[in-house]
């Protein structure tokens, strides 16, 4: 009996030993499995925040410029809008320009402006964002047109301060840019270092045009230049900038339109004649107007030996002056200013 008894319990004890071994084991290979889930998880997430957020944030700053660019495409198309109902408005008063007047009659446009974007949801909500300044960047353009006469030779000249709207973003990812409206041109600046070399291009090109005049009594083919300038009214001291990761809106308002074609008009019956054209801009992206004035006068089928380009590195303007051979001429100049007023305030409109 007792024999008995002693192996029943050392039986139930083996038993009761390998019951808790198996307990053991399971649980230490459920830990063992949770720590590797756990490790892969965190390795996967690592992965995608190290890897794939990045690529993600960066395309999508990518297409927030894309918006801002139509942005400021719609800000130049409205103006350009203003510029013609302006034009065709016979009562636009040149004292407007000088002192523009709530009281006045008024063109008002609104252009809504998304300042920040590249957020991504859940994984990257964090907005960039951006600035909108009025007049913070100068902008100057300057006319001089030579007119001989039976008396001699006098200059009849004008200089414009067109001022500037321009876009600056803020981003995380992508590379920064700078977008700038000036005198009816919008330029892209990718290289915003200061001292390095202007790379800027000219996206939409201002009111610059040059076609062939008919002349048949000059050997010379002669051209007339036509030019509408776009003055935003008054540079702010200090400038309106607005920075803001949220909407933004622009406020657009047209002041006047003047015809300076009086200025420029000659008498070719008692001998007048326009002989010489110096067209200057003062810019922050004198790279982008050489390239456009390189442009237009290849596309009237001008060659580089009949105007001077003037673009030098340590001085922020281009000077266009034509002609510079007998073989071309100015037959004549068509000069206009358009004056908006820009005003960028919160909230989008």
């Amino acid at each position: 009996m007792g024999a008995e008894k002693m192996q029943k319990d050392n039986s139930d004890k083996i038993g009761f030993e390998k019951k808790f071994f198996s307990h053991s084991e399971f649980a230490t290979s459920t830990v063992i499995g949770a720590v590797l889930l756990l490790g892969i998880i965190s390795s996967a997430l690592t992965i995608v925040y190290v890897g794939c957020i990045p690529e993600w944030k960066n395309d999508a700053e990518y297409s927030h410029m894309g918006d801002v660019c139509e942005d400021m495409a719609e800000v130049k198309s409205k103006i350009d809008m203003m510029s013609i109902i302006l034009a065709s408005n016979p009562d636009s008063s040149y004292s407007n320009s000088l002192n523009p007047s709530s009281s006045a009659p008024q063109l008002i446009m609104s252009v809504p402006f998304n300042m920040g974007g590249g957020d991504l949801p859940l994984v990257g909500p964090i907005k960039s964002s951006g600035t909108l300044a009025v007049n913070k960047d100068n902008c100057k353009i300057g006319i001089v047109a030579t007119v001989v006469t039976p008396n001699g030779s006098t200059s009849r000249s004008q200089l414009i301060n067109c001022g500037t709207i321009t876009y600056n973003s803020q981003n995380n990812y992508y590379v920064d840019q700078a977008f700038s409206y000036e005198n009816g041109a919008i330029i892209l600046n990718q290289n915003q270092v200061p001292g390095q070399e202007d790379q800027s291009v000219m996206m939409l090109y201002p009111s610059i045009r040059i076609s062939k005049a008919l002349d048949d009594n000059s050997a010379a083919t002669k051209y007339n230049f036509t030019i509408n300038n776009i003055r935003t009214f008054q540079p702010y001291v200090p400038p309106k900038v607005i920075s803001s990761n949220r909407g933004c809106s622009l406020r657009l308002i047209g002041i006047n339109y003047r015809d300076y074609r009086s200025l420029y008009e000659i008498n070719e019956t008692v001998g007048e004649n326009l002989t010489r054209l110096e067209l200057t801009v003062w810019t922050e992206h004198p790279a982008a107007w050489e390239q456009y004035f390189k442009k237009i006068t290849k596309d009237a089928n001008i060659d580089s030996l009949d105007y001077d380009l003037e673009c030098p590195p340590e001085v922020p303007f281009v000077r266009l002056t034509f002609p510079q051979t007998n073989t071309k001429g100015l037959k004549g100049l068509y000069v206009s200013e358009t004056v908006i007023k820009a005003e960028p305030g919160i909230g989008l409109n």
